[in-house]
């Protein structure tokens, strides 16, 4: 089974989150034994345009290192503009 890493993503996911967002997806794409970074989307409210390039570059930089990103527990608004943004195009939306 593969090593599944979890990120919590904050209520408000713009470019505030940048910072924090790198350092713990930097951390999955380090880590060797992890396969699958899952971004929990169950906390979001909102997010904007800079966070939807976060998870674009986040899919590019994992497919560079044969892991996956997925999206989890989106709803309301935001599973509206994953949808609008057409992201389950290139990530899984579970």
């Amino acid at each position: 089974m593969s090593n599944v890493s979890t990120i919590r993503i904050p209520e408000r996911f713009d470019f505030s989150c940048h910072k924090k967002f790198n350092e713990d997806t930097e951390m999955a794409l380090k880590n060797a034994q992890v396969s699958l970074i899952q971004l929990d989307f169950s906390q979001v409210d909102y997010l904007d345009s800079a966070a939807l390039g976060m998870v674009v570059y986040l899919h590019k930089k994992s497919a560079s290192v044969n892991k996956k990103v997925q999206i989890t527990n989106a709803s309301g608004v935001a599973q509206d503009i994953l949808n609008v943004a057409n992201i389950n195009k290139i990530i899984e939306i579970r």
